[in-house]
């Protein structure tokens, strides 16, 4: 048994070694932003929104301060009494170049690919489609970072992601902080990468040649049904490390983080279930060291454990907590040595948590409707 539980520690170690050494560099913004290309086709920047949040005004502004020379920004809501759609009114004036378009509610798919269908429709001119969120922050360069490697031809989809811009020392800010910097380090790796909704663009011959519209009038997401699907083509999502969204946050509860952490692992089940399925020993190895170690300490204290497998186990924990503290390094804004290591502990135990969830239901909820959801995420029932 202490073979096992020495092997799956020194696991977790390398694997989060090998995590930090070849995702670091594009974390930190990789070769830098892309150069403006010579010729800039029509963009349409396609983004569904809802409600009226903090932050979302911010976000909206950074949208339309681009240097791209030739976009439309589609804003679209479900309904037109939704109070984003005044938000945006109001941060746009009479900018030409945003439209509001309303997508009613969705019957056979995720509401979020309901509004980003009806966006691409409004998009009618455009040769490029760029897919954000409203709860992040872009700078100027972040069309072009994701347009420039399409127009030169090196990929028919490119994709950015985000970081957490932690404002605060609570254990959910932190911990949310630590899980969006792992899933960032990923990016790079073309093994396991994905496409991720808030910052992708594709051009309009690839998105019609492999029929993603049919796929996402069915699915409950975007960038998880738009992965595998364009895989199974030979197509992979062209990391572009500058592409990267700001993402200020404060005062994050651990339910908040529990239910985000829980519906991104759904969607990991729903739409590549296989997938899911070989993640159970990646998050057992991940998650189960840190639980063990203590174990092993309280079993030492009571004179359980030998001296020996103790001492071990302490150099397990100086390991991984050094580790935590080059993690740190990557983090967008200072955070104090205390709230990082709490919530870079707590981490494991939420993907644990978390991935132990999924087990249990085959229902997705979200902005105040379940899903019904089937194999490689097809939604069956939409309750609301």
């Amino acid at each position: 048994m202490g073979y096992f539980v020495f092997a799956a520690m020194a696991a977790q170690l390398v694997m989060l070694s090998a995590l930090f050494l070849l995702g670091r560099r594009h974390v930190l913004g990789g070769d830098g932003p892309e150069p403006m290309p010579e010729a800039c086709p029509r963009l349409a920047l396609i983004v569904p929104v809802t409600g009226d949040h903090p932050g979302m005004r911010e976000a909206v502004a950074s949208l339309l301060d681009q240097d791209y020379p030739d976009f439309t920004v589609v804003f679209v809501t479900a309904d037109a009494a939704d109070p984003a759609r005044a938000l945006v009114a109001g941060v746009a004036g009479d900018d030409p170049r945003v439209l509001l378009a309303v997508a009613g509610r969705a019957e056979l798919c995720g509401q979020k690919n309901h509004n980003i269908l009806a966006g691409i429709r409004a998009a009618s001119t455009a040769e490029i489609f760029v897919f954000s969120d409203s709860s992040h922050v872009a700078d100027r360069h972040f069309l072009t970072n994701l347009a420039a490697p399409i127009i030169r031809g090196d990929a028919p989809m490119t994709s950015g992601f985000h970081r957490i811009v932690p404002e605060d020392g609570a254990m959910g800010t932190i911990g949310m902080t630590n899980t969006c910097l792992a899933l960032h380090l990923m990016q790079p790796l073309a093994a396991i990468t994905q496409p991720w909704g808030g910052a992708m663009a594709i051009s309009r011959a690839a998105f019609e040649r492999f029929g993603l519209a049919r796929v996402w009038a069915r699915n409950i997401v975007d960038d998880f049904s738009m992965g595998p699907h364009l895989r199974r083509s030979g197509v992979a999502a062209w990391p572009v490390a500058a592409a990267c969204l700001d993402t200020p946050l404060r005062a994050v509860s651990l339910a908040r983080w529990d239910l985000w952490l829980t519906r991104q692992l759904l969607y990991l089940k729903f739409c590549i279930p296989l997938d899911w399925l070989v993640s159970i020993l990646a998050v057992f190895i991940l998650s189960a060291p840190p639980v063990l170690a203590a174990l092993t300490v309280l079993g030492w204290l009571a004179c359980l454990v030998p001296g020996g497998a103790a001492l071990g186990t302490l150099a397990y924990l100086a390991a991984f907590l050094g580790l935590g503290l080059a993690f740190r390094t990557l983090s967008p804004r200072p955070v104090g040595l205390l709230p990082w290591l709490r919530g870079y502990a707590a981490t494991f135990l939420m993907l644990g948590w978390c991935f132990g969830r999924t087990f249990t239901t085959n229902t997705m909820s979200w902005r105040g409707i379940d899903y019904k959801v089937g194999w490689n995420g097809v939604v069956r029932r939409i309750i609301r």
